[in-house]
């Protein structure tokens, strides 16, 4: 008996309306882009600080991050200095995207607390000027939820 086995369909079932739920949809634009030159210490190479003005009733959502370096290099992410993501490895000349189309985090602002990119060269690789931004938007967001 071949497979699929006889009297089974193998097209895709997904109702049509449900269709494309699952991708990533870019949300706002590019809020800050920065470069810095990798150690073996992590460094700060993007950072966006959420204005004090939209504490109230918003918050920031992250949509998509990019970090790309001519060399290897880690990454990771920082809310309000606390790590909030596992460090990422990133193979040297090619671009990384990461989106992020649903909330990643409670990124309410108070024009202190920053969101930031972070990045270092693993061991046994070389230092490289890193390239990183930060794309997202403000949105309205009931708090007491």
């Amino acid at each position: 008996m071949g497979f699929p086995p006889q009297g089974t369909d193998s097209k895709q079932t997904t109702p049509k309306n449900l269709q494309g739920e699952m991708i990533a949809r870019p949300k706002g634009g590019v809020r800050e882009t920065d470069s810095v030159t990798t150690t073996l210490a992590w460094q700060v190479v993007v950072t966006y600080t959420v204005p004090a003005g939209v504490v109230s009733d918003w918050k920031f959502e992250l949509a998509k991050i990019l970090v790309s370096c001519p060399n290897d290099v880690l990454y990771r992410l920082r809310w309000n200095g606390v790590v909030i993501s596992p460090e990422v490895y990133v193979t040297g000349g090619i671009p990384f995207t990461d989106w992020f189309p649903w909330d990643y985090e409670n990124m309410r602002g108070d024009g202190v607390k920053a969101f930031d990119i972070q990045a270092q060269f693993p061991v046994g690789g070389a230092a490289a000027l890193c390239h990183g931004e930060i794309v997202g938007e403000y949105v309205v967001y009931d708090f007491n939820l």
